[in-house]
């Protein structure tokens, strides 16, 4: 049994962010996963260049890409400064 939003890790580094049509952004990264009803579910925050992330923040579907690869498909739904805030908008499996 688990309990409802249940926090099974977090992880960190450096990864890439990517949407259709913007340039490509490297990013340090804070990944929360989190069990919740339904499944799997993952947000965070990213920092790394304002200019750079205010174009894919104005984009609905987003990807980032971890150090290990993986890649989870994200929507960036806060931008202050150097750091946005995202929310896993796909399937949240092993990371």
């Amino acid at each position: 049994m688990f309990e409802p939003n249940e926090i099974l890790t977090t992880l960190t580094g450096r990864g890439l962010v990517t949407a259709e049509g913007c340039e490509t952004v490297r990013v340090r990264y804070r990944v929360v996963v989190e069990r919740r009803q339904g499944g799997l579910f993952a947000y965070g925050d990213l920092h790394g260049s304002h200019a750079g992330l205010r174009p894919i923040w104005l984009e609905p579907d987003a990807q980032l890409r971890l150090k290990t690869g993986r890649r989870l498909d994200i929507s960036l739904t806060d931008l202050v400064g150097d750091t946005a805030e995202f929310e896993s908008t796909g399937a949240v499996g092993a990371l």
